[in-house]
Formats: structure tokens, sequence, C-alpha cells
């Protein structure tokens, strides 16, 4: 009796690697056709003041609703314009829809100080503190 004690030789699977280029391309493609890159929020252009010595120098996770004064004395309320006089009454609804919202001031470098008092005494109307008000300055050299 001949016993063959050698274990057989497994024929080594042949794996097609131009097939899986292809399928690499072809995700490649399609993962650069799908991708949406973010955009930069732009509602209003307006300059903002710069100070050296101001200004946030790190990245705020918390988002807040911004209240934008253009050069032209334009008023809007996160990108929606609103008249100065009505701004009490549009910051209320928006308190009633969104309890804990938060806002932010943007205000032109050439906007008058009296329509600035104008849109705090709205915020005051509204049941807003104009502490929680921050206001958004450029830092010098950006």
């Amino acid at each position: 009796m001949n016993l063959n004690l050698r274990p057989r030789r497994r024929p080594v699977p042949a794996i097609p690697i131009v097939s899986l280029i292809d399928i690499m391309v072809i995700l490649l493609i399609f993962f650069i056709a799908t991708t949406t890159f973010r955009e930069k929020k732009v509602q209003v252009k307006i300059n903002l003041p710069e100070s050296k010595t101001m200004g946030a120098t790190e990245s705020t996770s918390e988002v807040r609703k911004a209240i934008t004064l253009t050069k032209t004395q334009e008023l809007f309320l996160d990108g929606n314009p609103v008249q100065i006089d009505k701004l009490a009454e549009a910051l209320k609804k928006m308190k009633e829809i969104q309890p804990g919202v938060k806002l932010e001031l943007e205000a032109d470098t050439d906007t008058a100080l009296g329509v600035l008092m104008k849109v705090w005494d709205g915020l005051r109307s509204a049941g807003f503190s104009v502490n929680d008000v921050p206001a958004r300055i450029q830092r010098a050299g950006k």
C-alpha cells in the first residue's frame, strides 16, 4: 500500500488586479462627483471693523442668528430684511419659534451710532440682554 503523506498543493487563486483597479477608479470618481464642499455663508456683504486686541481667535461651536447692519443702514435678521422699527416684533416672533435662540450683531464699519442704539432698543424690547448679543469683529490683518 502506497500512502502519499505530502499534502496536495492547492492552486493559488488568481485575483484579477485589473478589474479591482477599474472598480477603485469608479469609486473614486463617484466620491469626487458626490462630495459637497462647504461654502462660506454670505448673506449680506459688509465690512466688519478691525481690532488688533479684540475678536475671537478660536471658532465657536454654537450657531448664532445674525443681526446685520449694512453700510446703507439696511437691517437684516438672519438674512431677511427687517425695518428698524419692526425689529422688536421680528425678534419676539423668532423667540417664540426658537426659545433658546442666540444672536450676534454684525455691523458695517460705517454704521451710525444712532442706528445701533435703535437696534439695542429693539433687542431690549424683545427681551434680549444687549450683553448677550456679541458684536462680530474682524481681527486686523485677516
